[in-house]
């Protein structure tokens, strides 16, 4: 398992001549500039390696398209750290605080959205989601300054799971498309056979009236079917390959209502 957050790491912090050697020990805080970029690159390395492990195992995730895909994605998402406060030292470090935020793409949006079951894998470990952001409070962790002076090594963190929250951000992001129609491939071949049933429970009944119930009724059954057809699509559409599949879902499901409204009527159970 990739819970590197919870071991000892270590992340360059040079940000450029600007930052780079520049302070000794004795400057170093939380809050400096290169400490909260190395912060930054810290979390999204981390997320970086748990996404190549997955798409080695597939134990998350199906991936269908090159490792580069997933990785461009996470590698454009942005992790901001604000609010950072130092509160005296410990047995690894300075005793940091800060507020880690990450802006959900906006296809990873419409899959939690879509899908709320979703929403706790990108809001795992305290985060909440405020303006299209998740956000985590009072983060804590140790930071310090590694021998060379330039260096930050960072461990103990309170929440271990922002890396994977942000890593399953960028593959969701991706998969959007696999996502959604793995869902309503589940949800057309519930609608088939709610759909079959229903027709299978319609058509006994039909065979169970009188003759004369029958005959005296054509007219009227024919004009419900119809109608059926004309409110809800045609059956054929719902079985062609070529229809688009939310389309075939909704055929079948409007063909069902209809189907169990005509049945409670037959059998007097309707109000």
């Amino acid at each position: 398992m990739f819970k590197r957050m919870m071991l000892l790491a270590v992340i360059t912090a040079s940000t450029g001549t600007a930052n780079a050697g520049l302070f000794d020990s004795n400057d170093f805080k939380c809050g400096r500039e290169d400490a909260v970029k190395a912060l930054s690159d810290y979390i999204k390395n981390d997320a970086a390696g748990l996404l190549q492990s997955d798409f080695i195992t597939k134990g998350d995730f199906n991936y269908d398209k090159p490792v580069s895909v997933y990785q461009q994605m996470l590698t454009g998402m942005t992790v901001n750290v604000t609010n950072v406060s130092t509160s005296g030292k410990g047995n690894y470090g300075l005793n940091c605080s800060a507020t880690i935020s990450v802006k959900i793409p906006q296809n990873t949006l419409d899959i939690v959205k879509k899908f709320p079951d979703y929403l706790s894998d990108i809001t795992r470990g305290g985060g909440r989601i405020n303006n299209d952001n998740v956000t985590w409070d009072v983060v804590k962790y140790s930071a310090r300054l590694a021998d060379n002076n330039k260096d930050i090594i960072f461990s103990e963190f309170s929440r271990s799971y922002i890396s994977r929250a942000i890593y399953e951000m960028s593959v969701l992001s991706v998969n959007k498309e696999q996502i959604v129609h793995t869902y309503l491939q589940r949800e057309l071949m519930k609608a088939q056979s709610a759909y079959a049933g229903a027709d299978r429970e319609l058509n006994a009944i039909w065979k169970a009236l009188p003759d004369s119930v029958r005959n005296s009724m054509k007219k009227e059954q024919l004009a419900w079917v119809n109608s059926k057809t004309s409110k809800c699509g045609k059956l054929s559409d719902a079985t062609s390959e070529t229809t688009n599949i939310q389309h075939r879902v909704d055929i079948y499901q409007c063909q069902t209502r209809m189907t169990d409204e005509r049945i409670s009527w037959l059998t007097g159970e309707s109000d």
